[in-house]
């Protein structure tokens, strides 16, 4: 009963502190959606104050320090993988539409050619089955299947 007590305040001492980091992290991800928009160190600052508000509950134990790392290497390389996206596309200068050649600007839009049928393969002609003698055919049982048994138990 005491451990139980003693769990309940443990709990509710920690729910601010776990929702606190997830408001931290919530709004580091949104600036780094904002990295498009050249807010760049705006998001590295809020990714920075997310990482220590990790390592801080990690090391009070709110939280596992492996959670704290793992959850600190998502941010850093979200981060890491927009910055990059936002210098290439700031570098690479804006590509126009390509220009029609003017073959392309001369011929009129052709509809594809429809397509014969298939013409069926040749195969080679097999000789029909000799039939075998009914005889035989009562001998024989019938094949064993997997299926569930129709007929009653001996």
């Amino acid at each position: 009963m005491k451990a139980h007590r003693v769990a309940e305040r443990r709990a509710a001492r920690n729910r601010p502190v776990r929702s606190a980091l997830r408001t931290f992290v919530k709004k580091a991800r949104t600036g780094i959606v904002g990295v498009a928009r050249g807010t760049a160190e705006e998001a590295s600052a809020l990714v920075a104050g997310a990482a220590k508000e990790l390592d801080q509950a990690a090391s009070k134990g709110i939280i596992h320090k492996n959670q704290a790392a793992r959850r600190k290497g998502r941010l850093m390389h979200q981060l890491a993988v927009v910055t990059k996206a936002a210098a290439a596309r700031a570098e690479a200068p804006a590509e126009a539409a390509p220009r029609p050649t003017r073959r392309r600007a001369a011929a009129a839009p052709v509809a594809p050619p429809e397509k014969k049928p298939a013409a069926p393969r040749a195969t080679r002609a097999r000789a029909p089955k000799a039939e075998a003698p009914a005889e035989k055919a009562e001998e024989k049982p019938a094949p064993r299947t997997r299926t569930r048994r129709t007929e009653p138990k001996p």
